[in-house]
């Protein structure tokens, strides 16, 4: 008999660590000490974000719900903090839906865009660049001039439902693997980073805003 296959969850992780800004010019130029093993750039591209909330319940949850180029996207904090962030992603709408209700009362779909209020709207262009083979590296400037960047670590993990660790504890580990590879990954590769304590966009745009 084939032996029974354990009950598993599916999640996208998302590890991040926020920089300033690059250092060079040109990453593809690859003349830093030591080289990346490879560099390929992945291009620029316009993003325009709409970010929503209610009575600031969810960003103090640590969830961000935003329409990316017209797709909802919700990002769920898991640990870390602003510079060195994980979280979860859910891109279908019906989880956003349920991680909106759990923490606001408000049960509607997308068409009322889940019973939230808009609270930032900001354009942004990204230049994008895979090193590695794994580490995304990317530098966003706003159309009011911020420029931060991020490397990211992205994995579709698989949990099993029926073990010593919950789900919970699984996806910590995991995420706390992802973070250490990326720590790693930044301080072989100073060189391309600027130092300093990075800013997030919606930081800078309602400081921006309150100016």
């Amino acid at each position: 008999m084939r032996p029974r296959s354990l009950p598993t969850i599916s999640s996208i992780l998302e590890v991040e660590r926020k920089f300033c800004s690059l250092a060079v010019q040109e990453l593809t130029a690859n003349s830093g000490n030591p080289p990346f093993q490879s560099i390929r750039s992945l291009g620029q591209r316009s993003i325009h974000d709409v970010y929503y909330d209610r009575f600031s319940l969810l960003s103090s949850a640590g969830i961000w719900v935003r329409q990316r180029n017209g797709r909802w996207e919700a990002k769920v904090r898991r640990g870390g903090n602003f510079t060195n962030s994980r979280f979860e992603e859910l891109s279908d709408p019906r989880d956003i839906s349920l991680c909106v209700r759990d923490i606001t009362g408000v049960d509607c779909t997308e068409k009322a865009h889940f019973g939230l209020e808009r609270l930032a709207t900001l354009s942004t262009i990204r230049k994008a660049w895979v090193a590695d083979s794994e580490f995304r590296i990317v530098s966003d400037t706003t159309d009011f001039g911020h420029t931060v960047g991020e490397v990211e670590l992205q994995q579709q993990a698989i949990f099993d439902t029926v073990t010593d660790l919950s789900i919970e504890q699984q996806k910590q580990r995991a995420m706390q693997e992802m973070d250490e590879r990326i720590a790693k990954f930044m301080e072989r590769y100073s060189w391309a980073f600027c130092p300093g304590v990075p800013k997030g966009k919606l930081t800078a745009y309602f400081e921006r805003k309150a100016t």
